[in-house]
């Protein structure tokens, strides 16, 4: 395992990261991280607070379009972390607090799908109905997202604490 994460952090995509002093280095994939995570997390908080009955006058319809955000911040997040990931492979890839935060990742994803299909299928978008257990979910996502961006922060902290540098 360790000769597969030397090898992560010695590609092309990983030396350049972690060594660059370039723009495009760290900073970028750092900033598409962060922009990823703005458009999962702002879309997914309007969506959910809509349907936890604030601004309960909010048809449901318009809110649907957020979705192909929160999926394209998705996808944003995914492809830049593990570009922050490989950066330091050997430190990052063994640290407890980021497969927690992968695990966190992984049912809040299915749960933002199952969002999307449960509560935004036509027949309840076009009533602006609200079904038994949307705000359940809503509340879950809310506060799953939040669990990630703490994640995110404490593995930067960790590895400050333990001296591996970020």
């Amino acid at each position: 395992m360790d000769d597969f994460l030397v090898w992560l952090e010695q590609t092309t995509l990983g030396d350049f990261i972690h060594t660059s002093s370039s723009l495009l280095a760290f900073p970028t994939v750092l900033t598409m991280h962060t922009f990823g995570l703005c458009f999962i997390i702002g879309a997914n908080t309007i969506v959910s607070m809509r349907l936890l009955g604030i601004a309960p006058n909010l048809p449901l319809q318009p809110l649907r379009k957020l979705f192909p955000f929160m999926w394209i911040g998705l996808i944003l997040t995914i492809l830049s972390g593990f570009a922050l990931a490989i950066a330091a492979a050997t430190t990052r890839l063994l640290n407890p607090i980021l497969l927690f935060k992968l695990v966190v990742i992984a049912v809040a994803s299915p749960l933002m799908f199952r969002m999307q299909r449960k509560i935004f299928n036509d027949a309840l978008v076009s009533q602006d109905t609200v079904p038994a257990g949307a705000k359940e979910m809503a509340a879950g996502q809310l506060l799953l997202w939040l669990v990630v961006v703490v994640a995110g922060r404490l593995i930067a902290y960790s590895a400050t604490i333990l001296g591996e540098g970020y």
